[in-house]
């Protein structure tokens, strides 16, 4: 059986850091993510080193959303959690801390969901 499936498009890198300092409440990112695939999937994967609330900041219009992941909860310092959004036109994506943290590690993939 083979590892890839011709016509299906395979997941984009967007971002990867490992071992960053984050400040309380301010964009992990240097810069927000846009969709190169509208409408797409963007799978996170992430782990801190302190317990706190993994956030969404997204943008549409000018108008700033910002939603907490994982219902809210804290995550578990030094475990690793996935989540996934779906990101549509027009919007653009950053990611925030509740708390002063190292990140272990952060992924962001893209995962285009139509085929060529």
């Amino acid at each position: 059986m083979p590892l890839y499936v011709p016509g299906l498009r395979k997941p984009i890198e967007r971002a990867n850091l490992h071992g960053v300092s984050v400040s309380a409440d301010t964009n992990i990112l240097g810069t927000d993510i846009t969709p190169i695939y509208k409408p797409t999937l963007f799978r996170i994967l992430c782990s801190f080193d302190t317990a706190g609330v993994f956030r969404e900041v997204r943008t549409k219009a000018g108008v700033v959303q910002v939603s907490d992941f994982n219902g809210g909860s804290s995550l578990t310092a030094n475990s690793l959690y996935i989540f996934d959004i779906l990101i549509h036109e027009g919007d653009s994506m950053n990611l925030r801390y509740s708390i002063a943290a190292t990140l272990k590690v952060l992924r962001v993939q893209e995962i285009p969901v139509a085929t060529t």
